[in-house]
């Protein structure tokens, strides 16, 4: 057989799937929004996950891997994400003197604050820190200036916005010297941060950044306590991490027996934490995914069982026309794969439009690639062959005295 008769006999065996397609519409909808699902599960494992290496990564390389963060409260407050206030700033002091701490940052933090520029209100954190903090995290300007150590004295209220806020309240052109109002306290702007991306419930950008003195006297009439400070060690970072949990225990005078009131995190916890959320992300949406498309398989299936009852009568004139058993076959598995197919690329859209619910839901930006695109193409071709094979196989057995007498 020559090519164009081969293309030719193909073009005739998709028509004729295209055909079957459109006139079971009801038993096409049922298999294609089964591994639409199924699909649209993978690629939220695969983004979701790829999302995971790339945030820890960063804050990794962000952070260096000599950092660690002191937070106020416990493991239980953690765990719920309240935390009582229990570190001070003679803490943080204490802990510059810990052997082989070079640096030692300072934080408050102010969740849920409204921001307002002209008629522009804007909810975010504000992030209270000693000016030092840019320098730690080596995060640059996109324009302006950083604030200074006479501002923090003065408790000047002056700020730097996160990108974000700053997309959201200016929008564009220069924000250094407007003025915007935080929790009622009108503050200038002296600079933007960079823009670092993300995505989830705690955007990386959405922050305005204030002198810590600022942030608690003004702000918060807040005089003794810190959310958390971030250090920076020349030292092994466990015997730091040891030497500082041992100093904050004693200065808060917790007995024997009794749990820290603090919580003490590396950056390497971070790694070892969002290898957690992928092992459980894999086996959550792994199982759905892998429920969604058996199902869908098994559906598929039996409709297609079904479908060939129906056409037997057809099956056996196109057998009598001269139709060959390979060509029923490829027949069948073609409209089954296009099904599963036109299921994955629908999984593929609803995957985008959700991203921002899983964003939120698992706090970790979502990341497509071409992998993601591969993959579900893949699982979709492989559910469309192996749900169509069967019923494919059996149509092609059908001799035409048979299917024509039914």
């Amino acid at each position: 057989m020559g090519t164009s008769m081969r293309l030719r006999a193909l073009k005739e065996t998709v028509k004729e799937a295209l055909k079957v397609i459109y006139y079971y519409k009801l038993r096409t909808a049922f298999s294609l929004l089964g591994v639409a699902f199924g699909i649209m599960a993978i690629c939220v494992i695969v983004t979701t996950i790829d999302g995971a290496n790339r945030k820890a990564y960063e804050i990794f390389e962000t952070l260096g891997p000599n950092s660690i963060t002191v937070f106020s409260g416990g493991e239980r407050e953690a765990s719920t994400r309240q935390r009582f206030y229990t570190l001070k700033r003679e803490d943080a002091d204490a802990i510059l003197r810990v052997d082989g701490v070079y640096e030692v940052v300072q934080g408050y933090l102010i969740r849920d604050a409204l921001v307002k520029y002209l008629d522009k209100n804007w909810q975010t954190r504000i992030e209270g820190v000693t000016p030092n903090y840019f320098e730690s995290l080596k995060w640059g300007l996109s324009q302006g200036t950083y604030f200074t150590e006479e501002d923090n004295r003065q408790r000047r209220n002056v700020c730097v916005l996160g990108h974000k806020v700053y997309k959201e309240l200016i929008g564009e052109g220069e924000a250094q010297g407007k003025v915007v109002v935080v929790k009622n306290s009108p503050m200038m702007v002296l600079g933007v941060l960079e823009e670092r991306g993300g995505g989830g419930a705690s955007h990386i950008d959405d922050r305005i950044v204030v002198p810590i003195a600022t942030a608690t006297e003004r702000l918060r009439r807040e005089f003794t306590y810190l959310t958390y400070i971030r250090v920076k060690t020349e030292r092994d970072v466990e015997e730091t991490m040891d030497d500082i949990r041992a100093l904050l225990r004693r200065n808060h005078g917790l007995k024997e027996g009794t749990p820290d009131d603090f919580t003490i995190r590396s950056s390497r916890d971070v790694i070892e934490f969002l290898s957690v959320i992928k092992g459980s992300l894999y086996l959550f949406l792994g199982t759905a995914s892998a429920i969604a498309l058996l199902v869908s398989g098994f559906v598929l299936s039996n409709l297609f069982f079904l479908s060939i009852q129906q056409r037997r009568r057809d099956i056996g004139i196109r057998r009598a026309y001269g139709a060959t058993r390979k060509g029923i076959l490829s027949s069948f598995l073609l409209e089954s794969v296009m099904v599963t197919l036109s299921g994955g690329i629908l999984g593929m859209i609803l995957s985008l439009l959700s991203k921002r619910v899983f964003e939120d839901l698992f706090d970790i930006p979502m990341y497509y690639s071409l992998k993601v695109v591969l993959l579900s193409l893949l699982f979709s071709f492989a559910t469309g062959l192996l749900s169509g094979l069967r019923p494919a196989l059996r149509a092609a057995d059908l001799q035409p005295y048979e299917a024509i007498r039914g």
